[in-house]
C-alpha cells in the first residue's frame, strides 16, 4: 500500500510536470505570435473564464492545437485565486 502511494505520488506528479511544460510551451507557440505573454501573465481568470477566452481567440482565426491542455494550463498559472505580479522594474525604479 505505501509503494503504491510512493508511486502514485512520484508518477502523478511526473505527469503534472508534463502537463505544465506542455501547456507553457503552447502558450509560447500559440498565444505569443499574435500578442504579448505579460498580457496573459498579467491575467488572473478562473477555469471558465479562460475557457472563453481560448474560444475567443480560436473564433478570432488563433490554432489551439490541444485546447484543454491549454485552458488547464493557464487555469493553473493564472488562476484568479492568484494575486497579480508585480511589474519588473527598470534600475531607475519605473515599471518595464
Amino acid at each position: 500500500m505505501r509503494m503504491s502511494l510512493v508511486l502514485i505520488a512520484i508518477f502523478g506528479s511526473s505527469a503534472y510536470g508534463q502537463s505544465i511544460e506542455a501547456g507553457q510551451k503552447m502558450e509560447q507557440s500559440e498565444c505569443a505570435p499574435c500578442h504579448s505573454l505579460r498580457l496573459i501573465e498579467s491575467q488572473r481568470l478562473s477555469a471558465a473564464a479562460w475557457g472563453r477566452e481560448v474560444n475567443k481567440m480560436i473564433g478570432w482565426g488563433a490554432v489551439v492545437s490541444e485546447r484543454q491542455v491549454l485552458i488547464d494550463y493557464l487555469a493553473s498559472q493564472y488562476s484568479d485565486a492568484k494575486p497579480v505580479p508585480t511589474p519588473p522594474l527598470s534600475g531607475n525604479g519605473v515599471a518595464k
